[in-house]
């Protein structure tokens, strides 16, 4: 490359750098200031409009922000995005003191509940709750298709772990041939970002039995299989407490033959269980655990999990010894 710029190359590049210099200053300075009064606690906060379910929102929906400026300038007031939503406002202060500031929202309410948004201002920040009604009279975000595992394509379920905001959102995202038959992808996201899993699921429209394609990576290579995932009957549409199942597959532990057990039972068909303040009806709970045995003796090789699958909806709940519990918080069943 030439060491020199030609007359023609600086008076472009003095051009450009004088436009710089001059949307510089006409942006003028930014705002500082606080949604926090003198003794930290918020400032005024009013939510109008109605949020319905599945609907865009529009002028009437937006929240009225009392800022406390002490340096005019310019300023971008926003929320964080829940449930498929967001606020924001943006222009300049022209004057200290309380000024109230219109934060517009913009998106679509995915389901029904209260959400709870953080307003972000200068180094300040404040929470406001919204809530989210149902656009058909029913359903929390969902269909009633009678499947306790839905596996309709762009559906999705978030989960937190107690912590009141989102941890992992499951998403039905396209579909594997996997041993000659046909799954389901279910992508799971978290909040703290990658690695991302991915799992397979079918469904067994002449029985209504539900099937996983589980890797036997999982087992580490303690424990070999002639086929790389096996296919474990996980729910059935149809059940009655105190019924069990088993899902069982030939393997070999150190050249030895064994017999791998997926049992599961289902603890109560008929169970209700309320989901960070939603109730939902018509719950299987499904305890299960994975077993390894000789000769029909089997002993437990995995601390037992429990599941709750609610009609229509699907997974809404995971109870594990070691990783606690994964709560359904918001869905979307299509």
């Amino acid at each position: 490359m030439n060491r020199f710029l030609s007359f023609a190359s600086v008076f472009v590049l003095l051009l450009i750098v004088s436009c710089q210099k001059e949307k510089s200053f006409e942006l003028g300075q930014i705002s500082k200031g606080s949604l926090q009064d003198s003794l930290g606690d918020c400032l005024s906060k009013t939510v109008a409009g109605t949020y319905t379910s599945a609907k865009g929102l529009n002028d009437s929906n937006f929240i009225d922000v009392e800022v406390n400026v002490i340096q005019t300038g310019r300023y971008t007031i926003y929320t964080d995005t829940v449930n498929g939503y967001y606020f924001r406002g943006a222009g300049s202060f022209s004057k200290t003191g309380v000024n109230t500031v219109r934060l517009k929202g913009s998106g679509t309410p995915g389901v029904v509940g209260t959400d709870d948004f953080y307003i972000f201002f200068d180094s300040t920040f404040c929470d406001v709750s919204v809530t989210v009604q149902s656009g058909s009279g029913g359903g929390g975000g969902g269909t009633q298709s009678g499947d306790y595992f839905p596996l309709t394509q762009n559906s999705f379920w978030t989960y937190d772990d107690g912590a009141g905001s989102d941890t992992a959102k499951t998403t039905v995202s396209g579909a594997s041939a996997i041993g000659g038959k046909t799954y389901e992808r279910f992508i799971t996201t978290y909040e703290l970002g990658p690695p991302n899993d991915t799992a397979y699921y079918r469904k067994d429209n002449t029985t209504g039995f539900y099937y996983n394609a589980v890797d036997t990576s999982i087992f580490s290579g303690l424990i070999t299989f002639s086929q790389s995932t096996l296919d474990v009957l996980f729910l059935k549409n149809s059940l009655t407490t105190n019924a069990t199942w088993n899902s069982d597959f030939n393997g070999k532990v150190q050249g030895q033959n064994i017999t791998v057990r997926f049992k599961f039972t289902c603890t109560d068909a008929n169970a209700s269980l309320t989901a960070n303040g939603i109730s939902y009806t018509n719950v299987y709970h499904i305890t299960s655990v994975i077993q390894a045995g000789t000769a029909g003796i089997f002993n437990d090789i995995d601390t037992p999990q429990d599941f709750y699958y609610a009609k229509g909806i699907g997974l809404i709940k995971v109870s594990d010894q070691f990783f606690g519990d994964q709560v359904i918080r918001y869905y979307k069943v299509f």
